[in-house]
């Protein structure tokens, strides 16, 4: 017999805490985000500037290439706790 009752969305209580983020993106978050972000616009600009293809792709991978050396070399994961205490 189960005596552990779940919320209304199915999940049980223990679990709801894991899914759910208890502290703001890091900077390593953001640069996770940028690369995607960066493509989308460069594209988007390639479109509404009439730009070719292969321009909007090589600033694209610039830019991306510039916040990956950024987020490796110039400002690297450090070990320890984040900020926060978790």
């Amino acid at each position: 017999m189960s005596t552990r009752t779940n919320g209304p969305d199915g999940f049980g209580g223990q679990y709801v805490d894991q899914l759910l983020p208890r502290q703001s993106p890091t900077r390593h978050d953001l640069v996770l985000a940028v690369i995607p972000a960066v493509f989308v616009l460069t594209l988007v600009a390639a479109v509404v500037l009439d730009l070719s293809l292969q321009v909007a792709v090589a600033v694209g991978a610039l830019v991306g290439a510039v916040a990956v050396i950024d987020a490796l070399f110039i400002h690297p994961p450090t070990r320890g706790r984040r900020r926060g205490g978790t």
